[in-house]
Order: C-alpha cells, then sequence, then structure tokens
C-alpha cells in the first residue's frame, strides 16, 4: 500500500513511499526506506530526513514534497501533476544495519539542488 508520493521542485511525481516506509521509483525500484524521520539508502547511509511531508537534504533544503505537508518552513510548491500508474514493485532487499544521523539542520524555505532521485544516488 502507498503512503505518499513524492513530487520533485517542477510538480512531477518522482517517487512513492509505501507503508512500510520505503521509498520506491514508479518503475518499482527501492531505492531508500525511512527510519523515524531518518531518510537510508540501501548501503545503510543517511540521505536526509522526511519532516511534515517534505524530503530535506543533509543542509535542510527541500527535496521533495508529499501529498500532505505540514506546517514547517518549505519553499513555494508547483502544482502537482498526476502520478503514472505504478509498476509492480521488486521485492525489497534487506536492510543494512545504518549509520548514525547527524544533527537537523533548520529547515530553509529553499529547494536543494538535488532531486528525490539523485538524493539516494549521490
Amino acid at each position: 500500500m502507498q503512503r505518499d508520493i513524492i513530487y520533485d521542485i517542477d510538480g512531477d511525481p518522482v517517487l512513492r513511499l509505501l507503508n512500510n516506509g520505503r521509498f520506491v521509483t514508479f518503475d518499482g525500484e527501492s531505492i531508500g526506506f525511512l527510519v523515524g524521520d531518518n531518510v537510508y539508502d540501501y548501503n545503510g547511509y543517511h540521505r536526509g530526513w522526511f519532516v511534515g511531508g517534505t524530503l530535506r537534504d543533509h543542509f535542510g533544503d527541500c527535496v521533495g514534497f508529499g501529498i500532505n505537508v505540514g506546517n514547517i518552513a518549505h519553499p513555494l510548491f508547483p502544482l502537482r501533476k498526476l502520478p503514472p500508474l505504478p509498476s509492480l514493485v521488486e521485492l525489497e532487499p534487506l536492510r543494512p544495519f545504518t549509520s548514525l544521523p547527524p544533527l537537523k539542520p533548520l529547515f530553509s524555505m529553499s529547494w536543494s539542488e538535488s532531486n528525490p532521485i539523485s538524493l539516494f544516488k549521490e
């Protein structure tokens, strides 16, 4: 089941957040997961935070946003485009031991140079 859709700076839907805290592309590829509000890739590296419906990088900048954004600082969001039909989701890789999360920065009202998918691949 799907918990949220993550949109990029242009309002394009790029990721799905499943109920088990897994981030998957619309092609069905698993690229990351949540532990609390901490975002990790499948190598165990901390990639950012998902807080109040916004996906944040290590600088506190907004990488993407979900359907229901809370009352936190965020940039102006574009209109959301319709999501494509999702593909079948691949089996989830084993979740690794995770690194310790860094201290949270102050969340800014700026967009990150990263996009939601590149956040997991950097």
